[in-house]
């Protein structure tokens, strides 16, 4: 009897240790970036801004809002983006693009600055990277999500002057601590 006793407080123990770790896994569930110009590499001389939200899904997909304002890489206003992406790389570096927010990869055009683009991301939108070695598909989304969660994904905003990109943010697990406008987004 003891011995069966002991074996359901092992039970018990190990269901309330899995409980613990499946809330702490959700903690990371929603992301944010700042993007300025003094984020790109090299560095952007502008008074463009935006922001990037994102949230994981019940499904695993990832909805989206980016929101950008100020651009000036056009000859002549307004300026209407090229595309924005998301890319894979730690801060102050150059990464690969892996999912098109606008302008690109199925996604719609990218509206005239200011815009707000929102969206959801499956696992069809993500673009392999095979020297960074994120894969297409499902694991390639997680890929993305776990980067995500350890800050080595950036947002960015392409125009036609800044073709490499004119505001740039580094994504970070949104802790609730940020600064700034809430937009009752979540």
């Amino acid at each position: 009897m003891k011995k069966h006793l002991s074996n359901v407080s092992v039970v018990i123990g190990l269901l309330f240790a899995l409980s613990v770790l499946t809330v702490s896994a959700h903690d990371g569930d929603k992301f944010r970036a700042k993007l300025v110009g003094a984020q790109e590499v090299p560095v952007v001389s502008t008074q463009g801004s935006g922001e990037f939200e994102a949230r994981i899904e019940p499904d695993g997909s990832l909805s989206f809002k980016l929101s950008y304002e100020n651009l000036e890489g056009a000859a002549t206003p307004p300026v209407v983006p090229l595309f924005a992406h998301i890319h894979l790389g730690q801060k102050s570096v150059n990464g690969g693009v892996t999912i098109f927010l606008c302008g690109g990869g199925g996604k719609p055009a990218c509206p005239a600055s200011p815009a707000t683009v929102e969206g959801t991301i499956t696992a069809a939108d993500v673009i392999p990277l095979g020297a960074q070695q994120v894969p297409a598909g499902a694991d390639g989304l997680n890929e993305i999500i776990r980067a995500m969660r350890e800050g080595n994904t950036y947002a960015n905003v392409h125009t036609p002057v800044s073709t490499g990109g004119e505001i740039r943010g580094q994504i970070k697990v949104d802790n609730g601590r940020h600064h700034g406008h809430d937009h009752g987004w979540w």
